[in-house]
């Protein structure tokens, strides 16, 4: 009977300081989470820096052409060379051009590395489908991505790329047709 009254008073011993130890416990992270807590003038500052890093961005990829290598996820079938470009706030691709996939805009984010940008647009042509793109530039100035193509029957092809090189686009000529339309300055003529 001792040992059971004994064994009773330990429990109940550690029942009570291990409530105290907990609440302490408790206590220290209810502290260190109000520490990382930041003010919401703190929280403003930092989403308008973002801003401003996101814009500049943008705007350093606007007027770039980024030759990228294209690879089937599945691993059927060779790489291929294709362009990005970026211009007036919207994505196009050579190759997909010429299938009937037009320029679109595209949106860009900081990841939380605050470092890594990610753009993502989708584009769609009549006649082949919807291209889903997504590509990260990390602090290398490497483009890497994926481009996921969805056909008219539904049939999905993924594709990785990364970028080879990038340059400031070509300025782009007007076709000759169109050119020829175009008005001829006339020089000025002292009189």
């Amino acid at each position: 009977m001792k040992q059971l009254t004994i064994g009773i008073l330990v429990l109940g011993f550690l029942a009570v300081n291990s409530n105290l130890v907990f609440a302490d416990w408790f206590s220290k992270d209810q502290v260190q989470l109000a520490k990382s807590v930041e003010s919401p003038a703190t929280v403003k500052k930092q989403a308008g820096k973002i801003q401003e890093m996101l814009a500049k961005k943008k705007s350093d990829l606007n007027g770039t052409e980024w030759e990228i290598q294209c690879k089937v996820m599945s691993g059927k079938g060779k790489a291929e060379k294709d362009v990005l470009i970026f211009l007036d706030n919207k994505l196009s691709s050579k190759n997909m051009s010429a299938k009937g996939f037009t320029a679109t805009n595209y949106s860009l984010r900081l990841l939380e590395d605050n470092e890594t940008y990610t753009w993502e647009t989708m584009q769609v042509s009549e006649k082949d489908g919807t291209a889903f793109w997504r590509g990260d530039i990390g602090t290398d100035g490497v483009m890497r991505g994926v481009v996921s193509v969805r056909n008219k029957k539904n049939a999905v092809t993924d594709y990785n790329f990364y970028s080879l090189q990038s340059q400031k686009a070509s300025p782009v000529e007007p076709p000759p047709a169109l050119a020829a339309e175009l008005p001829v300055p006339v020089p000025a003529v002292e009189q």
